[in-house]
This record gives C-alpha cells, structure tokens and sequence, in this order.
C-alpha cells in the first residue's frame, strides 16, 4: 500500500488528513501482534505496482569458440589469424505484460484506464529470453624482442548484436520497447565496435657509450608507444515521448528526411552531427521506424608514449625514472550526441574523453 504524506501529519496520528481516516484502525504504536488486521473497510490504494519474475527463470549462459592459424616467419616475426565468436543466451529482458493499449484519442492521462488489468499499473516481467552473438576476425602480427625492439599489432573486424535495450542492462526496470515485440530491440549492441586496431611497441634507444657519466645519463633509454584506432559505438534516437501511449518510454523515432550533412568543419558537426530535421516523435500508436542503434557515433583514435630509464646505484639498489603522455597529440575524441529528439541538445555533442595528461614517476627497488 502506498500512503501520500500531507501537511498534517504527525508521529502522533500518521494518518491524519488520508482519505476515510485511518486505514488499518487496529494498528497503534503498541499494538500487539494479533491486532494487525485492517478489517474489512480497509482502503488500499491502486493501481499497484508489483515486479515479477518468470517461472523459467535461469541463469544466463555464454558459449564461446575460436578457430586460430599461426605462423612463425623470418626474424623473429609472427603473424596469426582467428576467427573467435560467442553467443549469449537466457539474457534478462524485462518488459511490462500490462501495458495500456492504444486507441484513437488516447492521451497520456488515461493510461491506467487502458490497462487490461486496472488494478495494477505497469507490470515488469523479468524473462530470460534475450540474446546476444558476436563474430570477429582478429589479424595480429608480433615480434618478439631482439635487435633492440618489439612489436604485437592486431586489427580486429567484428559485429556484436543484442535485443536488449541497453546491452548490459541490471533487469530492474522495463528494457523491452515493444512489449508485444520483443524483436524491436534487436540490433547492434551498445558497444558493437567493427573496426579496432591496436598497436604497442617498445624501442630500446640505441647508443654506446664509453665515459661512465655518458653511459648513466644517456644509455639505455626505453621509448614505448600504445595506439588505438576504433570505430565509434552506435546510438538510437529516440522520442522522449510516449506516444504509442503504453505507459513507458524509449521509444524510437521517425526518420522523415535524409539524416547525412555531408563534410563539415568540427564545430558544425559538434552542433548538429546529423541533420536534425530528418528526424521526428513517432506517430501516435507507433514505437518508431528507426531501429535501435542505427546510427554511429564518432570513431576514437588514442596515442599513449612513454619514455623510461633504469639508472644502477647499488648493486642491490636502481632507480627507474618514467615519463609517460597519455593522449600524445591531445587528439579530440568526441562521445556520443545526444540522442533525445525532445532535449534541447538534440544531435549536440557535449563532451569528449580526456585530454592529453603528462606524468612523470621516480620507482625505487631494491
């Protein structure tokens, strides 16, 4: 039951200022235990709100399988390619079984009374029935460390797909869009990347030096590098408004013009990454006719460099001195705009990851 708190009350008379009065009269403060029945004129409050869970309800699996070719080449080199691949299974998916149902003329005050069971408001159901696969092709060619350097690169070609509407969802509220078509949802995942490529190496400096103060402060210099080059993640538009008038939101938008604006300068496309008069509420009774995660937003690009020096002092005793850039070029990687066709940032782009950050570390062992 739910009790609406007024300007009356008190701890003395909890009640004072409900409807009807008091309604559980046989509960005071020092009631005993057999007195706890609130009769038969008792008032309860609806709709309720209950959350339920399926009788099949099972732990979500995950089944994983890998094919790998690998070759040792010329110089210390190697090169290998994988297909890897997983599908999940039995995933939670929650989605509201008493969803009002839309008629003409339906607005959003009369929800509960389009419900099929009026005595409850909606009805999370959590189910496992989501889904989810993956497929990539990894290519990654390594050296190992001679001669003064290593490499290990990998470019990694890949489609992740789902239909649960944020992929990684907690199952403790409704995800499911459509709640008579689960399959509504299905599209890439929230964090479906296709194109990855990564790339570390570690040079050690060369130089020889024959005067021992040369040697200290100049030898044996170690230059490392990290890049990673991917895609950027997808993103849905969205209404913002219930207008298949179920009672919940997330619902998609419509696409009625061309969303692509062609080549621009950064600052016109921080603004209006697409073209915003493409896209419109979903028609009344409707979920929507764009898809969920449709659209991509910008790719990332990172550079991380380090430079390191282990200095002897005793022969138990060496110092190590780091100086490490993450984000090298202070390249922009811009998140994802904003996907709401309701909010006044429709489409804006309003941050970015981190800048360039420099460090310096002195590590003693001994």
């Amino acid at each position: 039951m739910t009790y609406l708190g007024n300007n009356v009350n008190t701890f003395t008379d909890p009640f004072a200022g409900f409807p009807g009065g008091n309604p559980l009269p046989a509960i005071g403060f020092s009631a005993p235990p057999e007195a706890l029945n609130p009769g038969k004129n008792a008032i309860f409050v609806t709709p309720h709100q209950p959350f339920l869970y399926a009788q099949n309800s099972r732990n979500p699996y995950l089944q994983a399988w890998n094919l790998t070719l690998e070759r040792e080449l010329f110089g210390g080199w190697m090169a290998r390619a994988s297909y890897a691949a997983s599908k999940g299974t039995a995933l939670v998916s929650v989605r509201d079984i008493n969803p009002a149902i839309y008629t003409p003329g339906a607005t959003t005050a009369t929800t509960n009374l389009r419900r099929p069971n009026q005595l409850y408001a909606a009805i999370p159901l959590s189910e496992p029935v989501g889904n989810s696969n993956y497929n990539s092709l990894q290519l990654t060619t390594e050296k190992r460390f001679s001669k003064g350097f290593s490499v290990l690169a990998n470019y990694t070609w890949s489609k992740t797909i789902d239909d649960v509407q944020g992929s990684a969802n907690k199952g403790n509220g409704v995800v499911v869009t459509n709640p008579f078509d689960h399959r509504l949802d299905r599209g890439p995942a929230d964090y479906d990347t296709p194109h990855i490529f990564n790339f570390s190496g570690l040079w050690s400096l060369p130089g020889h030096y024959k005067n021992p103060v040369a040697k200290f402060v100049l030898g044996g210099w170690n230059l490392t590098s990290i890049i990673n080059i991917a895609s950027g993640f997808p993103f849905t538009i969205t209404s913002g408004v219930d207008n298949a008038r179920t009672g919940q939101g997330g619902q998609h938008g419509d696409l009625v013009g061309n969303p692509n604006l062609g080549d621009r300068s950064e600052g016109a496309m921080l603004d209006q990454y697409l073209n915003k008069a493409a896209f419109a509420p979903n028609a009344l009774g409707t979920y929507g006719n764009i898809g969920r995660n449709t659209y991509r937003g910008p790719g990332r690009a990172l550079w991380d460099s380090g430079l390191s020096k282990d200095f002897p002092i005793h022969e138990r005793l060496k110092a190590q001195f780091r100086f490490e850039a993450f984000n090298t070029l202070n390249h922009a990687n811009f998140n994802l705009p904003t996907g709401g066709i309701n909010s006044a940032n429709f489409l804006k782009i309003t941050s970015a990851g981190d800048p360039r950050i420099l460090q310096m570390a002195l590590r003693f062992a001994w």
